[in-house]
């Protein structure tokens, strides 16, 4: 769903995100934005963490149980 939210940019290039989209994709003071010209269009992408995508995404273990069940899937293909 596309909302619409006016900036104004400053004369040193600035913008503020509006308080309803900071909240929603929790972003914080200091933190860092990657700008991404996409066809036209600028897209704003937070640059997490290592810690932050640690506590969202799964876990090393979990990964690796996923690999050995996909090895095994594999093995059982293969016979």
């Amino acid at each position: 769903m596309t909302t619409n939210n006016v900036v104004k940019i400053t004369n040193r290039g600035m913008i503020s995100i509006p308080a309803n989209l900071r909240k929603k994709y929790d972003l914080e003071d200091g933190q860092y934005l990657n700008v991404i010209e996409d066809e036209g269009f600028l897209k704003l992408i937070p640059i997490r963490t290592t810690k932050e995508l640690q506590e969202v995404g799964p876990s090393t273990e979990d990964v690796l149980k996923l690999i050995e069940k996909s090895r095994k899937e594999d093995l059982e293909l293969e016979k």
